[in-house]
């Protein structure tokens, strides 16, 4: 499986014109990826095709809001259920994801903050690079795959938003 799988369009809407930032929280919700999540303001959907190493098609989804330049927040999910790598253990394949997306991103720093393996299990790291500093949290659940990330300008660093985001995900049956 890619594990660059959502970073190329993160760093793209990180320099994309933002949008009017809102103090309102919206909670948005996908029923075809099983969650909801609570936006800063209006997120924008999007889709994005991708292949694995070994060559099958897959769609990823987001939902993004930009508020300015200096911020991103984003939702992202794959349904992995034709391609899941039923021989890899949940923890390394959490480990296999945040260091993919942290490869992607041409990471300097990389700090693991928590991995959860009971439940919705799930890896949350933050980063820097040379451009900006955020933080990820990589979800794995019944084969599909969650990336909630914040991504902000080295000069604004990560706020206490980034953390209101990331823990208003919630799994839907």
């Amino acid at each position: 499986m890619k594990k660059t799988v959502l970073i190329p369009a993160i760093i793209v809407i990180l320099f994309l014109v933002g949008f009017k930032y809102s103090d309102n929280w919206i909670t948005y919700k996908s029923n075809a990826g099983h969650y909801s999540i609570s936006f800063p303001g209006d997120p924008k959907e999007s889709d994005d095709k991708d292949t694995t190493d070994e060559g099958k098609p897959f769609d990823i989804h987001f939902a993004t809001y930009a508020p300015n330049d200096d911020e991103v927040y984003m939702a992202g999910w794959i349904d992995m259920r034709t391609f899941y790598p039923e021989n890899k253990s949940m923890k390394k394949l959490l480990e296999d994801s945040r260091d993919g997306a942290a490869g992607s991103m041409k990471t300097t720093k990389v700090t693991t903050l928590k991995t959860n393996l009971e439940g919705n299990p799930f890896i949350e790291f933050s980063f820097s690079t040379k451009d900006f500093t955020g933080k990820d949290r990589i979800y794995v659940i019944n084969k599909f795959q969650y990336s909630i990330i914040t991504i902000f300008s080295l000069k604004s660093g990560i706020p206490k938003t980034a953390d209101k985001f990331i823990q208003s995900f919630k799994h839907i049956e």
